[in-house]
């Protein structure tokens, strides 16, 4: 059945971005955000104290429809107990969500092995806390620090932007997507803020968050051509051959963090996993467009993938590097398998980035412009006759 939720969120997330795709529209947003900016930092606040409330008095049920805390918790104890998750059936998973007689199977563990190691860390320093305490708090810290990350790039003022993130850092408190988004966010800061290398080290850092879920490859791959089609266009042979040796180094990474549990084990259990029906059997699915349409055809996967390639191929022509990523994201939220609501961090990242960079540009050319207005020679008809 299609996910109203998701769908809703998803559909917010494109209509924003289409919106302010043109310059006429993007100054009626701004100036409109400008208007009811104070009411619209009430309204924030108010809906963070709600959710807040919420979350307080029924943590347990907040808890009880996600699955995630017992996966990562059970496969953080097959690691220190010598016992493979990627090859043995010993993390629990529900197919059923929001109800309480959920029917839970057993099977490998269907995240990338960086993500296991770190939480692996995480509860050697956490586990004192008692699950799935230890988890949550190890989310909030990781999307904290994203969310800290994002605002100082897209510089919005601290008033109304900590309701957000607050909002954000407790949806996501029973979910791995917060050491993801961290990775994710930490690579176009990198990018954005570092000077040393920053193209190389932001592709390195996006390799990151691929090797905790698999949906962070998408962004990868963007960067990637991004890198390589400007160094080569600017014939920065330099920079080029840092790219391929970025990318490079990420590969020899994933190798290296598969290795402990089978490269073969890693990929069938966190990447053919999302590829059909029967890969997917005991968890949940469906809710997206294609996946209600063709979830039983045997061409759903090549269906996906071929859409989100020609999204990606599209996007060689655009200019900015947040909307080849937003295209791409968009077509992969919109056939894709959903199981959980991690993939539209994604989206929302680089939609937020996206706005930040055309309100910049719309500042720059009214900049421009007034420049060009006060050095531009009057009219003659107006310029008094001087004295003989």
């Amino acid at each position: 059945m299609i996910d109203v939720f998701y769908n809703g969120i998803l559909a917010a997330i494109v209509l924003i971005w289409v919106m302010s795709a043109r310059v006429k529209r993007l100054g009626c947003l701004i100036a409109a955000l400008k208007r009811w900016g104070p009411a619209l930092t009430v309204f924030l606040w108010a809906v963070f104290i709600v959710f807040v409330s919420w979350y307080a008095f029924n943590f347990d049920h907040f808890e009880d429809i996600h699955d995630i805390d017992e996966a990562v918790d059970t496969a953080v104890e097959s690691v220190n107990d010598g016992t493979n998750p990627y090859e043995e059936y010993v993390v629990p998973r529900f197919k059923t969500k929001y109800r309480v007689d959920v029917d839970w199977t057993l099977g490998p563990y269907n995240y990338m092995p960086l993500d296991l190691f770190t939480y692996v860390g995480a509860e050697a320093a956490l586990g004192s806390l008692g699950s799935p305490y230890w988890f949550v708090v190890a989310n909030m810290i990781f999307a904290g620090l994203a969310m800290y990350m994002l605002r100082g790039m897209v510089r919005v003022s601290w008033l109304t932007f900590a309701p957000m993130a607050g909002i954000v850092m407790l949806f996501y408190s029973m979910d791995n997507a917060s050491l993801t988004l961290l990775f994710m966010t930490g690579s176009v800061y990198a990018l954005q803020r570092l000077k040393w290398h920053p193209e190389a080290v932001s592709l390195v850092i996006m390799g990151f968050a691929v090797l905790t879920k698999i949906y962070a490859a998408i962004p990868f791959l963007i960067l990637l051509l991004f890198f390589l089609q400007s160094s080569a266009s600017r014939k920065d042979w330099r920079r080029l051959s840092e790219t391929v040796a970025a990318a490079g180094a990420s590969a020899a990474l994933a190798v290296l963090v598969m290795l402990p549990f089978g490269v073969a084990n890693v990929l069938d259990a966190a990447v053919f996993f999302h590829t059909s029906e029967e890969a997917r059997v005991g968890t949940s699915a469906g809710g997206t467009l294609l996946s209600e349409i063709a979830y039983d055809s045997p061409y759903f996967a090549l269906i996906g993938f071929a859409l989100t390639a020609l999204a990606v191929l599209i996007g060689l022509r655009v200019r900015s590097l947040n909307d080849r990523v937003m295209m791409a994201t968009v077509t992969f939220l919109l056939v894709a398998v959903k199981s959980s609501l991690a993939p539209l961090t994604v989206a929302g990242v680089f939609l937020a980035l996206r706005m930040r960079e055309r309100a910049d540009e719309k500042a720059t050319s009214a900049a421009t412009s007034s420049g060009a207005e006060a050095t531009a020679p009057k009219d003659a008809s107006k310029v008094a006759p001087a004295d003989n």
